[in-house]
This record gives C-alpha cells, sequence and structure tokens, in this order.
C-alpha cells in the first residue's frame, strides 16, 4: 500500500465564517484555494446548518487522503501527518461525525489595520462584516452534541478573525462554552484592548487559555508602521496586565512577525525581546514570518531572515524562556 495521511483538522474541525462553514481555518490564508476549503453555505440564524453535508465531506476527503490523495488546499500544510497500514486503526475515529475544534470568524471587526493581515478581501478594501447572531448556533452544537465534549474532552474553542476583544457577546461566548465543560480556548488578539474575561480567565487553574499577541516591535514608531495605529502603550500594558495574572506561564505567547524592510533588523528585534522579558513579565515567546510576503516568495526565504528567527530562538534559549516557531516559521526546519 502507498503512503497514507490524515488530518485531525480536517477530520473534526470547522471555520465558522461569516457566509459558509469551511474545513479549517489554515488553508483560507491561500486566495486560490479558498473556494476548495467552503463546505456549505451558513449567513446565520436564519439558515438551517447542513450537518449531514459537512460530514459527508469531511468523510469523503478522510478516505481519499488514506487513499494517499491529499486535497489541493491543504498541500503543504505541516499539519498534514503520514501514516502506513499498521497504524490505520487508531484513527478510524477521523470517520466520526463529531466537532472538536470550532474557529469563530463570523466577523472582522478590528481595532487595527496591520500591514500584513491575511483575512479576506473585505477587509484589505476596508469593508467591515459585522457579525450574525451566533448563539442560536452555539446552542445546537452543544446541544446535539455535535460539537461533542464527551467524545472529544480536550476540545478547544479559537477566536480566528477580527478582533475577538471587540466582538459583541465575546464574554458570553466564553462563558456558555465554559458552562457545557469546554476547558481550552485559543485567543489570537491585537492587544489594544484588555479584556477583564481574559484577566479572569488567566487566573483560573480549572480552565486552559492561550494567549497570542503579535506586538511585531520593540518601539512605538516600528509600531505604528506595523499596526497603522498609535496603541503601543496601551498594548504593552495589556501584556504585562495578562503575563501578570497567566497562572500557567504559557498562557501568554507574544509574538514577532518578521516583515521585510519594516522590522527586520537585530536592533528593533532586541528592543522587543527586552521590553517583553524584562519589562512585561513574558515567559513565552514566538516567531512568524509575515504570510503575505512569504506566499509571494514561494516559501524561499533569503538567509538574513532565517538568521533573524534563529537569533530569536537563541536567545530565548539563551534566558530559558519559553520559544515557539509559528507557521511559517515551523516549516522552514530551521
Amino acid at each position: 500500500m502507498g503512503k497514507m495521511y490524515r488530518c485531525r483538522y480536517l477530520a473534526h474541525g470547522l471555520y465558522i465564517h461569516y457566509d459558509c462553514f469551511r474545513h479549517c481555518h489554515l488553508s483560507i490564508h491561500s486566495p486560490n484555494e479558498r473556494n476548495n476549503n467552503y463546505i456549505v453555505p451558513y449567513t446565520g440564524p436564519k439558515d438551517k446548518a447542513d450537518w449531514d453535508t459537512v460530514f459527508a465531506t469531511k468523510n469523503k476527503l478522510v478516505k481519499e487522503m488514506r487513499e494517499g490523495e491529499i486535497p489541493p488546499f491543504c498541500k503543504g500544510c505541516h499539519w498534514i501527518e503520514e501514516f502506513d497500514e499498521n497504524s490505520s486503526e487508531q484513527f478510524l475515529s477521523d470517520f466520526d461525525n463529531y466537532l472538536d475544534m470550532l474557529w469563530i470568524g463570523h466577523t472582522n471587526e478590528c481595532n487595527a489595520n496591520c500591514i500584513y493581515c491575511f483575512s479576506f478581501q473585505e477587509i484589505l478594501e476596508n469593508r467591515t462584516v459585522k457579525g450574525y447572531d451566533i448563539f442560536p448556533l452555539f446552542k445546537e452544537l452543544l446541544d446535539k452534541k455535535i460539537y461533542n465534549l464527551e467524545k472529544a474532552p480536550n476540545a478547544h474553542i479559537s477566536f480566528a478573525m477580527g478582533e475577538p476583544t471587540i466582538m459583541k457577546n465575546f464574554d458570553d461566548i466564553i462563558k456558555i462554552f465554559a458552562q457545557y465543560g469546554n476547558k481550552h480556548f485559543a485567543l489570537y488578539t491585537n492587544g489594544i484592548k484588555t479584556s477583564k474575561m481574559v484577566l479572569n480567565v488567566l487566573k483560573r487553574e480549572d480552565v486552559d487559555i492561550r494567549i497570542v499577541i503579535s506586538l511585531d516591535a520593540g518601539s512605538r514608531e516600528v509600531f505604528k508602521k506595523v499596526k497603522k495605529v498609535d496603541k503601543f502603550k496601551e498594548t504593552c500594558n495589556t501584556i504585562k496586565d495578562y503575563a501578570k495574572a497567566a497562572k500557567n506561564p504559557l498562557g501568554l505567547g507574544v509574538k514577532y512577525i518578521i516583515i521585510p524592510n519594516v522590522n527586520d533588523t537585530k536592533e528593533e528585534i532586541d528592543r522587543w525581546y527586552d521590553l517583553c522579558t524584562k519589562q512585561l513579565g513574558v515567559k513565552y515567546i514566538i516567531a512568524d514570518v509575515e504570510e503575505k510576503w512569504f506566499v509571494r516568495q514561494n516559501g524561499e526565504v533569503p538567509e538574513y531572515v532565517k538568521d533573524l528567527l534563529k537569533y530569536i530562538r537563541q536567545k530565548s534559549l539563551d534566558d530559558n524562556i519559553a520559544f515557539e516557531f509559528y507557521d511559517r516559521a515551523l516549516v522552514l526546519n530551521l
């Protein structure tokens, strides 16, 4: 038998977009493949969620991947796993019809205008999409155990588009899933607004929340170039408050996205690193490469960018600071 592949995101993940459901949040950043990642339309409570089609589509793709065929929108993704026929039995649950990973992306409202924003064209053209009432969908997912915390106690919710802390009913979204027993949340935020809900969750030992803030600068001037807003001080204050509140030091990661010709110097990286680790109390550092540029380069990253990534890693290792390469940097295998 030839190669066999799987992806747990493809089997059990769902990206809730403002006009449809998609398999995951990763391939939507590739403009040529967004249509292939599309499952069924969904624009809010007036629509009936077609779960039969959702799971039939997923099962078809799971089967094809077991036969060695990777969907076009998945090719090159580092979450694809290769396995052989001797281990296939342990992955039979990939055909079970339940979800254990939700990405919430039904709005793109934001209080920043980051130059690397990789969301949909609506953001790039300054069109704001206001989210619909998502609670009826959540209630259906939980009541019908489509989002199944019994089969997958480590299921998690991610906020994947726009700025979640300004999202209508952000606090209530956290509450409703926590009430049903959901323990794991991932929050990708610019940190401009400090959320009291996030502060409270960070202090709890029975709930696991992973927060990632992309600061991307060690100075106000470079921050304004990246974010197109003058909120450097506010973001630093949020990071400091979250770091102080976190029971788990890995609950807050601060990221540096290297953007060629904007923040790609050791001097700016040093300012950012020292600010985070010596002034703001950060104990978890993340490094990445700007995605739109990375895609245009077909993943061919110049040596100086690789050196900067390795420089951040080495500084973290030397100081015993937790470190992670993120999506683009991860696939470089540095």
